[in-house]
């Protein structure tokens, strides 16, 4: 998603007054293209930070005179930044204005199949990132409207099936379609069964790897210790581990920082999930669906799989779903 920032008036973004107030302040206004105020934008140079409020306002305090750089922050993506000139002897209100349409709500589209192609129905269609969730149709389709024009998470789930996880990028498009194929539990409408093995899901291979031969460097939680301990959320195996804090926010969820506060890494089934605001692991997966748990304090053992090719000095938490 890209977005321009355009300062409508002077480029000079002052402080107020030395004698009016003790320490500078820089004030300003946020609007879309269309004119609208832009709320809940987090509004910061380097520590220091604000949110605009309801009608996009905002008053970042205390700033350092001279040349500063100012960063837009919405819903965890970047949408700008700007360089100011702060000076003791001059006011300057800015107003701050995005050009596009990446701020219009979005709408997830799509179809629920199985294998063969066949419309599952009744299949429960979660946009983690969002808290929203709806049922698929008698053809499988399903619609999700008023989402942020992020990249979301979805859940898929279905009795019967493998719980089924999928990024939709909504950051260009006013609507997108998605076709999700989910895959049916071996065992389903059974007959005669005869079982002589367990078939491990190609991307379990590795952490069982590591569960059987722990190395030291990580803490693993396999499916039978997470079953015998019979946590009520994801963040409850974590509780009380050392080097890991779980943050319980207004809603119960638990955000995961490390020893300094810094946050940890979030992998699911190898794929790193950003960090947005007050969501944490318990919105990402459920008790359920968790196969493992592997929690590394941090950089050191850390897998391939959950690294992207760079470290978290902070630590990493990576979850496996079955």
């Amino acid at each position: 998603m890209r977005f321009r920032l355009m300062v409508l008036g002077a480029f000079s973004l002052c402080a107020l007054p030395l004698a009016a107030q003790s320490a500078p302040a820089l004030t300003g206004t946020l609007r879309d293209s269309t004119g609208r105020p832009l709320a809940r934008v987090e509004v910061s140079h380097r520590s220091i930070k604000t949110f605009s409020d309801t009608g996009g306002r905002f008053s970042l305090s205390p700033v350092p005179l001279g040349r500063i750089s100012v960063r837009f922050v919405r819903d965890g993506i970047l949408i700008g930044e700007i360089e100011a000139n702060v000076t003791p002897d001059t006011s300057s209100n800015v107003q701050v204005e995005v050009l596009g349409d990446n701020t219009e709500p979005r709408t997830l589209r799509g179809a629920v199949v199985d294998e063969a192609g066949k419309p599952i129905r009744d299949a429960i269609v979660d946009v983690v990132t969002a808290s929203k969730e709806t049922r698929t149709d008698t053809l499988g389709r399903f619609v999700v409207r008023e989402l942020s024009p992020i990249r979301h998470i979805v859940r898929v789930r279905r009795v019967g099936y493998t719980p089924t996880y999928l990024f939709a990028d909504l950051s260009d498009a006013a609507s997108t379609r998605v076709r999700i194929v989910v895959r049916q539990f071996a065992g389903q409408n059974l007959g005669l069964v005869v079982v002589n093995a367990t078939r491990v899901p190609q991307r379990l291979q590795g952490f069982l790897g590591r569960a059987s031969r722990p190395s030291g460097w990580g803490r693993i939680f396999t499916q039978a210790q997470i079953e015998a301990r019979n946590p009520i959320r994801p963040s409850d195996m974590l509780q009380g581990l050392a080097g890991v804090r779980v943050n319980r926010t207004s809603f119960g969820s638990g955000v995961l920082t490390g020893r300094n506060g810094c946050r940890l890494s979030l992998y699911i089934n190898g794929n790193f999930i950003p960090p947005r605001g007050g969501f944490g692991i318990d919105e990402m997966v459920s008790v359920q669906d968790m196969a493992g748990i592997e929690v590394y304090n941090g950089i050191g053992g850390v897998p391939p799989e959950l690294s992207m090719g760079t470290s978290n000095s902070c630590g990493t938490v990576g979850v496996w779903t079955k």
